[in-house]
């Protein structure tokens, strides 16, 4: 009987200890989670075409003294998916770094059976969001760029074509972006999610003929050897950049390949590409 006691004391102090440590473990992670989450959709209006999943995850402190710079990150995944952790959580984690408020969008996915222009209708419904309550997150509403990556990066220029100027972004950055929609350099597997089988959208979103003296500043960075969207693109684009007058920095390296986010391999060109990033807002965009 003594023994059974005792077994069952030491079962009962290992579920303790196991209920504590995950207590542990949670409370950490609640003490780490820097950021609030919005939905963007609410009620009934929430229901349709997937407008249940998308959301924002806003990186700004409970109380701010001042406003600052936002990001809105849109990370890439051939509008099938969102690589929402390399190129969102990090991303929008180093900008706060840098002084600036952040906010990833979980935009609406391929996967999930979304096509244009949802996208852009949950970017404009985070812009309502940002601006209705930037004085609460400490939000310069003169200030609001995006930054974009792969998909996500095409959705940036997409962003930036907008007519109305309540969402048009005051920066734009584009980090190995889709930027065709036509043969023989689209990146097949983001058309096929974006256009779903209309192709009488390919001229609108192939943003090499979209360019204007409208469009506003713009970084932009491809490598050559990456292996997954064609760099083509982003060659057309900045030609058209120059040829309009448009602010921009171009950045075409040998090195770096793709889906690095804010971490490039120290051996490529593309290294620290963010910190000139911010350099170049501050010192050309925002003057």
């Amino acid at each position: 009987m003594t023994g059974i006691y005792i077994d069952l004391k030491v079962k009962w102090f290992k579920s303790a200890l196991l209920c504590l440590l995950l207590l542990f473990v949670s409370g950490g992670a609640i003490a780490q989670q820097t950021y609030l989450t919005h939905k963007l959709w609410k009620g009934g209006e929430a229901r349709f075409e997937g407008r249940y999943r998308s959301k924002v995850f806003v990186y700004a402190p409970s109380k701010p003294s001042e406003k600052a710079p936002a990001v809105i990150v849109f990370p890439g995944g051939s509008y099938t998916y969102l690589a929402i952790n390399s190129e969102g959580h990090d991303v929008a984690k180093y900008f706060v770094s840098k002084g600036f408020r952040a906010v990833v969008l979980r935009y609406r996915m391929g996967f999930y059976g979304a096509k244009y222009p949802q996208q852009l209708e949950d970017y404009r419904k985070a812009v309502d969001y940002i601006k209705d309550n930037s004085d609460r997150l400490g939000i310069d509403t003169t200030k609001i760029g995006v930054v974009g990556f792969s998909a996500g990066g095409h959705l940036a220029g997409c962003a930036a074509l907008e007519e109305n100027p309540r969402y048009r972004p005051a920066f734009v950055a584009m980090i190995y972006p889709v930027v065709t929609m036509k043969e023989p350099y689209v990146h097949k597997p983001s058309r096929d999610h974006l256009l779903r089988g209309n192709l009488s959208l390919i001229e609108k979103l192939s943003l090499e003929g979209n360019v204007n003296e409208d469009f506003p500043p713009v970084f932009l960075l491809h490598c050559e050897d990456d292996p997954v969207v064609r760099i083509e693109g982003s060659r057309a684009f900045a030609s058209e950049l120059k040829k309009n007058g448009v602010n921009c920095i171009v950045e075409i390296h040998p090195t770096g390949k793709h889906g690095f986010g804010v971490k490039p391999a120290a051996g490529s060109g593309a290294a620290g590409w963010a910190d000139r990033f911010t350099e170049w807002l501050q010192n050309s965009v925002f003057d």
